[in-house]
């Protein structure tokens, strides 16, 4: 650029004579937020401010985050999970094993740690619940889940809370039962922060999402799970995403075989899916084999938010205690044959709301051997 000696104007695309050119230099792109800029302006003269409308670019600097609407309850606790979980494509939720449970089969209190991509811990969920419930109604016991951040359980981010049967109080006694009304079928609500109280009869501010079990008339031979927020996006539209597995799941062929549970939003377009990792080596082969736990991977979507990503990683620890947590290791002595007999659960079969064990009996018979299902 240079000066026009008629108008007093700096001029691009001019070059005054005898004045070299200047190479072209690549500025990085920059966001043009809508609001005031500057023009040229004969000199002396004070700039004249020029509006600008918003202008998309394509390659952002940043990414730009989910704005939470500030007035609602859950604010700090989704704005603390945008900084956790914008930037996450996929996750790795591990559940911890205890010696007392995988010793002695006592059921405890699950704790989940959650990885990103790169291996580092980000999150920590841990169930809160009456020790009697769970060790009586497991695994369809009442129970809170606190999501807090990695190191710190103080800081407790979610809240998952989950009613179901409660040896205090009715609870929801029809579970486990065909889904045929919505007192028969699971659900979960997600809560912004720490809340207290029994598990149904939580008082706090409205909720982030809901998770609740579809009845038999929708899905009768695949699990699902319906998730509604509690909250609108920008625009008014509601969002819903649904959680759909396979038939069959479980058992021995977890061993083997990947678990996988697709997830859509309400346009029926793919938000992320949850899948149920077999074990990676020995150790983790005996695990399986003797316990309860298990490891799920999480992958989302570009474009997924952080308060959808957080739903989608409700509904996982959701559908670990619906269809995984049932089976108290896939191998285990059997009960009603105290004669040294040894059962193994091949899979689990889904049917209108009902889980249904296909198992295999050895042992314990006049001729050393049976079998049964």
């Amino acid at each position: 650029m240079t000066m026009d000696p008629k108008a007093g104007m700096v001029m691009p695309g001019m070059v005054m004579p005898g004045a070299m050119m200047a190479a072209p230099t690549m500025q990085p792109p920059i966001y043009m937020p809508q609001g005031q800029g500057m023009v040229a302006t004969p000199m002396g003269m004070m700039a004249q401010p020029v509006q600008y409308a918003p202008v998309p670019i394509a390659n952002p600097i940043a990414p730009m985050f989910f704005a939470f609407p500030q007035d609602h309850a859950a604010a700090p606790a989704m704005n603390t999970l945008t900084r956790k979980l914008a930037s996450v494509g996929k996750i790795k939720v591990v559940q911890q094993i205890t010696l007392l449970e995988a010793c002695c089969g006592c059921e405890q209190q699950n704790i989940y740690s959650i990885y990103d991509e790169q291996g580092n811990q980000i999150l920590q969920a841990k169930e809160k619940s009456d020790t009697c419930t769970r060790l009586f109604c497991n695994p369809c016991h009442s129970l809170m889940v606190e999501i807090s951040d990695a190191g710190n359980e103080d800081d407790v981010i979610v809240t998952m809370e989950r009613p179901g049967l409660d040896c205090g109080s009715c609870g929801k006694p029809c579970l486990p039962c065909f889904a045929c009304m919505s007192c028969c079928t699971e659900e979960a609500t997600l809560h912004g922060g720490r809340v207290e109280g029994p598990a149904g009869n939580v008082k706090a501010p409205a909720p982030m999402a809901m998770m609740r079990q579809a009845l038999a008339s929708e899905s009768p031979f695949n699990p699902k799970i319906n998730i509604t927020p509690a909250v609108t996006q920008v625009g008014g539209e509601d969002v819903s995403m649904s959680v759909t597995g396979p038939t069959f799941f479980g058992g021995c062929s977890e061993l083997c075989c990947r678990s996988s549970f697709p997830v859509v939003n309400s346009k029926g377009e793919p938000a992320g899916v949850i899948t149920k990792l077999p074990p990676r080596n020995c150790c983790s082969f005996l695990d399986e084999i003797a316990t309860d736990a298990d490891t799920y991977q999480i992958e989302y979507e570009s474009g997924t938010c952080p308060e959808d990503k957080a739903a989608i990683l409700a509904s996982a620890i959701l559908a670990d205690y619906m269809f995984f947590e049932g089976d108290n290791g896939m191998c285990r002595r059997d009960p009603l044959k105290p004669n040294g007999a040894f059962k193994c659960t091949l899979f689990m079969c889904y049917c209108c709301g009902v889980s249904a064990p296909c198992n295999l009996s050895a042992g314990g018979g006049e001729g050393g051997g049976g079998g049964g299902g």
